[in-house]
């Protein structure tokens, strides 16, 4: 009878000893699986932190061209330029903070108004007037007054270099603005213009396009191209 409970304890002991093995590899398969994916059985996936840029409020004035309007001596138009005012949380955006972004053309005698553009996205960037008359390549009489019809626009129409800002950063655009004709005439887009100059009775380009450095000359008022060379040397 002793050797039958000797042996029957052997027994139990194997028994307690798999159960216990059995207890332990449940537990520790258990835990790896809530180790190497703790959320996804109880919360699914975290959702991805988008931060947006935060976007601008823009105000609009209205007011008399000076760089233009001041020197034109004509009393049957005048000009007038939309400003474009950035902000962000009531601060100024940079670098486009003020853009001109149209001119409007007054008609004094109809009492009639008309943009030079269509639409509003764009930025002005520069507007210099192309002397006409007699004395633009002689030199001026104390009795000569002569008034301004022609003005050349440096223009922005398209974030091209991904900045978020139309600026001089972007390919530029020079029109052709016949006052009080309505109507720009587009007469040159490059990468890059570097400077324009009245010359007497011509209107010199300096710009690169593609890599490449051009001067071009265009004879006035008409602006007919007379020459279009290659310069080497110009900054990029």
């Amino acid at each position: 009878m002793a050797a039958f409970f000797k042996w029957l304890w052997r027994v139990n002991a194997v028994l307690v000893f798999a159960v216990l093995v059995a207890v332990i590899a449940f537990l520790l398969l258990s835990t790896k699986t809530h180790i190497t994916q703790p959320l996804l059985e109880y919360v699914g996936p975290l959702p991805s932190v988008v931060i947006g840029k935060p976007k601008p409020s823009y105000t609009y004035d209205l007011e008399k061209d000076l760089l233009i309007g001041a020197d034109t001596g004509r009393d049957d138009f005048e000009i007038y330029r939309l400003t474009r005012w950035g902000k962000i949380n009531g601060m100024p955006v940079t670098p486009d903070a003020a853009a001109t972004v149209n001119l409007l053309v007054e008609d004094k005698k109809s009492g009639s108004n008309k943009w030079l553009f269509p639409g509003f996205d764009r930025s002005i960037v520069n507007q210099e007037t192309v002397l006409t008359g007699r004395w633009y390549w002689h030199e001026p009489e104390i009795d000569d007054d002569i008034a301004v019809e022609i003005v050349v626009l440096k223009v922005i129409e398209a974030d091209t270099n991904g900045d978020d800002a139309l600026t001089e950063g972007d390919r530029q655009t020079l029109y052709i603005a016949r006052f009080p004709a309505a109507g720009p005439e587009k007469l040159l887009t490059a990468d890059a213009i570097w400077f324009t100059m009245q010359n007497k009775k011509e209107y010199q380009i300096g710009y690169r396009e593609k890599g490449e450095g051009f001067l071009a000359v265009y004879a006035l008022p008409d602006f007919t191209l007379v020459s279009k060379t290659k310069v080497e040397g110009f900054p990029n």
